[in-house]
């Protein structure tokens, strides 16, 4: 017993100074089958920072998406602000081209009435005037005598009665007509240049343009907090086109250039400048006696505050004279078939003057923005519009912002403060001049204010631009 005793101790001993038989038979098996042992809770310390990396990158993540929907958002309305004031100024220009062709046509109304009326005149003397030539009478007829072929067929038809009544009847017409066409046109005319003076007077007012800016501003923001439009743009050309505007009214003695326009266009009308024609004996000498129906008229425009139009018709004989031995052509009879005349003029009061106020002021380019065509060309001036817009950064969704996710502690130098706590962008719109279709006649269309074809488009900001908004955010290039 005492030896087994003494067994039992030892062993017990052994168990107390020797690892569990168990578990180290165990771990031998995993370690035999390849299997890795326990580690007993090391991964832990591993996988807390990777947590805290994930959480820092996603939250990152998360107000660097927000800061670029911010930032896209703002840039996109920052351009539909530059381009609705660009279209502002497109409407403006084509408005005064359409105006300015409006003014134009009521002049040529005027040069043509001016002649009608005086040709209707001339016309009532002429039929009186052909009764001496007897032209319905071949052995007496004065111009079959001569061989006036190409007058004879009027003068005839001018001594049927119908054709006098017809003309009579017409003389009254006209009359009556033209005086009040022309009344009408110069009231035409002064209303379009009012509203030519008042476009001018406003477009060059910033508070309707600030105003439209922000409602285009405000409608990209519908309920999605508020945006600022800076009140003084970067670039303004309408306004402040080198020194001066991109647009002018001209009047008094600086309406040449409208003056030369009217004259083009109302000689389009052939009847207008020139209602000259003559009729001429065939033979050159005087036996027998040569004779010439000559018809001369005309319209023209004197100075800046009259048109007038004068008519007149003769025929003249010429027979052979024997004068100092030396025999000569010389005018033996002559016949007035008549004269007339009619005027618009300024001022005037007399019966053959209808009421005129002269050339009227109008709209056009700028003495420096015409001067641009030399330099650029047939594309010829733009005109430039930049505007810049700002967020503050409490309204922004982000965690300086409206965001609910709110950095704490070490993760605030992740917040993306903007510089002078505001998030700006800048915009810019360009109106310039292109004719959709060619010319007929292939010659280029410069820019001016006589044709309605300014247009409008977005372009990338000018350095220039850029830095005075910098310079606002109170940051440096």
């Amino acid at each position: 017993m005492a030896a087994l005793a003494v067994v039992d101790t030892e062993t017990a001993l052994v168990k107390l100074s020797s690892p569990d038989v168990t578990t180290m038979h165990v771990n031998k098996l995993q370690c035999r089958r390849g299997l890795p042992a326990p580690q007993g809770g090391q991964a832990l310390i591993y996988g807390l920072f990777v947590l805290t990396i994930a959480f820092v990158a996603m939250f990152f993540l998360f107000n660097t998406a927000q800061l670029s929907s911010e930032k896209t958002k703002l840039v996109n309305t920052a351009d539909a602000v530059a381009y609705s004031n660009g279209v502002l100024h497109a409407r403006a220009l084509n408005f005064a081209a359409y105006t300015n062709r409006a003014l134009l046509a009521n002049e040529v109304l005027i040069a043509q009435m001016v002649s009608v009326s005086s040709w209707i005149d001339y016309a009532q003397e002429h039929v009186r005037g052909v009764r001496p030539l007897n032209c319905r009478t071949p052995q007496y007829s004065v111009p079959a005598a001569l061989a006036l072929v190409e007058y004879l067929p009027l003068c005839v038809a001018l001594t049927w009665p119908p054709g006098q009544i017809a003309i009579n009847y017409a003389k009254q017409g006209i009359d009556g007509v033209g005086f009040i066409a022309v009344a009408d046109s110069e009231a035409a005319k002064l209303n379009l240049q009012l509203s030519q003076a008042t476009m001018f007077a406003a477009m060059l007012q910033p508070q309707a343009k600030v105003r439209l800016m922000q409602e285009v501003a405000d409608a990209n923001y519908q309920n999605d907090g508020s945006v600022q439009v800076d009140p003084i743009p970067l670039v303004d050309d309408f306004s402040f086109f080198e020194s001066g505007t991109f647009i002018s009214r001209y009047s008094g003695n600086d309406r040449t250039r409208f003056r030369e326009t009217e004259l083009e266009a109302a000689n389009r009308d052939e009847f207008v400048p020139e209602r000259s024609w003559s009729s001429r004996s065939p033979w050159s000498f005087c036996v027998p006696p040569r004779g010439a129906a000559i018809r001369e008229g005309g319209t023209r425009l004197i100075g800046f505050d009259e048109w007038r139009a004068d008519d007149e018709a003769s025929l003249s004989v010429e027979t052979l004279r024997v004068r100092f031995g030396i025999p000569r052509c010389r005018r033996t009879s002559g016949y007035d078939l008549g004269t007339g005349t009619r005027s618009a003029k300024k001022g005037s009061s007399s019966s053959s003057s209808w009421r005129y106020s002269g050339v009227p002021a109008f709209l056009d380019l700028s003495k420096k923005a015409r001067e641009r065509l030399l330099v650029d060309g047939d594309y010829g001036p733009t005109m430039r519009f930049s505007v810049r817009l700002t967020r503050s950064e409490e309204q922004a969704r982000t965690s300086a912002g409206r965001s609910h996710v709110k950095p704490n502690g070490k993760l605030a130098v992740f917040e993306g403060k903007e510089a002078g706590g505001v998030m700006a962008a800048v915009a810019t719109s360009e109106v310039f001049f292109d004719r959709p279709e060619k010319r007929l006649d292939g010659h280029q269309e410069l820019p001016s204010l006589f044709n309605p074809y300014w247009q409008v488009h977005l372009v990338t900001n000018s350095p220039a631009s850029l830095a005075a908004a910098i310079a606002k955010q109170g940051g440096s290039k």
